[in-house]
Order: C-alpha cells, then structure tokens, then sequence
C-alpha cells in the first residue's frame, strides 16, 4: 500500500511541478444557430453525395446497418457527427422520428490492437477473442455495458439504446440536428467551477457506485449540453479490479485538473482528490 501510495504522489508531484461561441446559454442565439445548421445541412448533403456509409466498413456491417433501417429501429441516417480512429458518429432518426445518436465501429486491426489493453485484465471478460472483427464486437459491447452501468447510477452519459456487432444506437445529445460542442470548444463556460465540480463528481460516482474508471477522459469526450458536462466515449472504460485502473484514474484527474487550470479558478489538490474517489469514508 506505501509503495502504491508513492507511485500515486509521484504522479501527481510531477504534474503540479511541471466560438463554439461566449455566447452560448441556455438556448443558442438564434442567428448563430442558423449559421450552424447551414454547416450541418452542407455536411448531411456532402455525406449523402458520398453515400450513408462510407467505403472504410465492410460488407458486413453495411448488411447489418441495412437491417436495422428495415426492421427498426432506426428510419435514415443523416449527416455525419464526428470521425475517429476507432468509430464514426453519425445522426440518425428512429421510427418515431426522434434523433439518435450512431456509432459505428471501423473494422480495423491496428485500432483493435491497442483495444487489447483495456480489456485484458478485466474480470468482466475471460476469454479474449483473436479474430480482428470479434475484438471490434466486443469493444462495441463493452461501450454499451459501460453506458448501462453509468445510466443506472445517474450519471450524465448518453442513454444507450441497442447494439448489434459493431453498431452501437444511444441517445443523441444536441438542439435538433446541431450536435452538442465538446467541451475543448468552449472558450467561457458560464460557470466553470459547478461545471468542474459536476466533472470531479462524475469521476467518484463512476468509481465508487459503477466501479468503473474512465480511462480516457479529457476535454475532447465531455459535451457541453445546457451548461452542462456529458461524458462520451466511454468504451475504454475499465473496472476498477483491472491492473491499471489507478493509473489510468490519476491520468484522467491530471487531464481534468489541467483543462481548467486555464479558467484561473481555485482547484483542490487533485491528490487529495485521488484519495477521496479511491478510498471514500465509510
């Protein structure tokens, strides 16, 4: 316990050692909001010209997505929201006409290799699949059984809807068809301390009620939604029995504490902190 304790305060040592638009409330301005939807509409006709779906999927996922707009639950697939390495967002609606929110997992194996260290050592999962096309299924899966657990406890994560190999339908966050920012864009929060504070009681509540830890969290996966933080990209999240959930917990600290350094607020000491997630009083 001393030497984990050390390496802890090492961390944390060495780290303190070393428009979207100011005017976005609780409704965005109006004529802000027109200038946004005409780059929404000219990405949703760009991805239209290019096809729903692009080439980088393979057959079998365009086979699966085209049963889900068949047989439900999904009506069309509309722009694209945003690309990653390990997925594509896009905006989709149900069949009640209801936006929603569509990731689909590339089938890649250079992205499935480093998805190997987040799942190797979770107890939640004993056998490890070699194939390149199971290893994207299961990280799909395990995104979709992060949200759940995160859901269940209140946590300010997109709700999840369904899944299917490496489709993943949740809960789309955003004003109509303008997605929500995330939180890197946003030059003056209306109140960073709640907003940072609300960040911090995220990263406790995942840890001691989910018995998850983040793994990955930055300003790059919080939406800014009605001044408000909502955590995305959560399927490298590890149980907290995982090897290296603490170091990937004092990471995710490190990176909160430094994003809102900039803001010239008073923040807490982020060891104290790490002891308040890990070891809360009975």
């Amino acid at each position: 316990m001393e030497e984990k304790n050390n390496n802890v305060d090492k961390e944390f040592d060495e780290f303190l050692d070393n428009e979207l638009n100011d005017k976005l409330e609780t409704s965005i301005d109006e004529l802000e909001k027109r200038k946004i939807d005409n780059k929404r509409i000219k990405k949703i006709d760009q991805s239209k010209k290019r096809a729903t779906i692009e080439s980088v999927f393979d057959e079998r996922t365009v086979f699966q997505l085209n049963k889900i707009l068949v047989n439900g639950p999904l009506e069309r697939i509309e722009g694209i929201i945003s690309s990653g390495k390990e997925a594509n967002v896009y905006l989709a609606y149900d069949q009640n006409g209801f936006e929603v929110a569509v990731k689909i997992y590339k089938i890649d194996s250079n992205t499935s290799r480093w998805m190997r260290n987040y799942i190797i050592g979770d107890p939640r999962f004993k056998k490890i699949p070699s194939n390149v096309s199971k290893i994207i299924y299961l990280w799909a899966s395990k995104e979709f059984k992060n949200l759940k657990r995160a859901y269940k406890v209140g946590l300010s994560v997109p709700k999840p809807i369904f899944i299917k190999s490496n489709i993943l339908l949740m809960e789309y966050i955003g004003f109509e068809s303008i997605p929500a920012p995330i939180l890197k864009d946003i030059k003056k929060p209306k109140d960073p301390i709640n907003l940072f504070n609300e960040i911090l009681d995220f990263i406790k509540i995942l840890y001691q009620n989910a018995k998850l830890v983040h793994g990955d969290l930055s300003e790059f996966n919080i939406l800014y939604h009605n001044q408000k933080p909502v955590v995305i990209d959560i399927s490298q999240a590890v149980s907290i029995q995982h090897p290296k959930a603490e170091v990937y917990l004092v990471r995710d600290i490190k990176n909160i504490f430094k994003f809102f350094e900039k803001f010239g607020i008073g923040l807490p000491d982020p060891k104290k902190f790490y002891y308040e997630v890990t070891n809360p009083r009975n």
